[in-house]
């Protein structure tokens, strides 16, 4: 889609607005920190916030795959690069170990702690893949293939584990009431272990999986990120609209992206293959997934703005 000038350029776009909205988070999560640090036990003691919390790395991560992708890998900035990736990963490997932690030793455990954001570390752990992928030319190749194996298997394993345990407790517990955003989580899951599968397969190393291997498991994942996919959106058309405006709507965009490029990833590969059906009906269905990202990002500025402008008029009710 980059050989559309008209396209990079509205992708630049969204993603310098995406770096002003992450600063001005970062800052704001800085801030709170300083100015009411009684919060920050009640931070550390709910699983969501917990969770939450590796947005940040995670964003941060992504951030720097994005400006790779649009303008280059730069030598210059190379251990810049290599700084981020080991930080932003280790950051999000402890937020994943003091989850289980806390998953195991809290009590108790209340009904609303249990949904689809106990996704979002094995999620970040594994998309460190995005700007790992950009790495592995350098030296630390070795290093940089290791810990996406070892991320992506975290995150299958949880994903199973915390997937199974939360979709249950929405139906028994019948979370009517649940935001729609919190519910369109998982379909970045499925997505995220494709590309990382791809990764794998494609980079010459002791844990190369053949890429017939790499496909057939990477189509099951993509199947059922289809049917996660579908589902999502079929609540979401329903509710969405009716619900107030608050910033949980960004949780759209991370995994529609995330569909979108892990189908543009496997359409190019089994384009090659003869499989010209298969190859556009994969194709469309990213596109799809990409419009709606689009509009899910716009309606996300819209309702952020709305929230915040509610949040003025509390505060300054003259």
């Amino acid at each position: 889609m980059f050989s559309f000038p008209a396209v990079l350029e509205a992708g630049i776009v969204f993603l310098y607005i995406a770096v002003a909205l992450f600063l001005a988070t970062l800052g704001i999560w800085i801030a709170r920190t300083f100015l009411m640090p009684n919060v920050i036990k009640e931070d550390w003691n709910s699983l969501n916030r917990i969770s939450f919390t590796t947005v940040i790395p995670l964003s941060a991560s992504v951030m720097n795959a994005a400006i790779i992708a649009y303008y280059g890998f730069n030598v210059h900035y190379e251990y810049l690069y290599l700084v981020n990736y080991f930080i932003d990963f280790t950051s999000i490997l402890f937020l994943s170990f003091f989850l289980g932690y806390k998953l195991y030793t809290k009590s108790p455990v209340h009904t609303n702690e249990i949904s689809y954001g106990l996704l979002i570390p094995p999620v970040a752990i594994s998309s460190n893949v995005l700007l790992g992928s950009s790495l592995m030319r350098t030296q630390y190749f070795n290093s940089i293939i290791f810990l996406t194996v070892i991320g992506v298997g975290i995150a299958l394993f949880l994903f199973l584990f915390i997937g199974i345990m939360t979709f249950a407790s929405y139906i028994r517990d019948q979370k009517a009431n649940a935001p729609s955003p919190m519910l369109v989580l998982p379909v970045g899951v499925s997505s995220i272990i494709v590309i990382n599968i791809l990764a794998i397969a494609t980079a010459k190393s002791v844990f190369q999986i053949p890429m017939a291997d790499a496909l057939t498991v990477s189509f099951m994942l993509w199947a059922f990120e289809l049917w996660n996919f579908v589902v999502a959106m079929m609540i979401s058309l329903k509710r969405v609209f009716r619900e107030p405006a608050t910033i949980s709507i960004w949780a759209y965009t991370f995994p529609m992206a995330i569909f979108s490029v892990s189908s543009l990833d496997l359409r190019s590969i089994i384009g090659r293959y003869g499989y010209i059906t298969a190859s556009n009906i994969v194709y469309y269905i990213g596109i799809g997934a990409w419009v709606i990202l689009i509009v899910a990002w716009v309606y996300a500025v819209m309702s952020t703005a709305i929230f915040l402008s509610h949040i003025k008029m509390i505060a300054y009710p003259g």
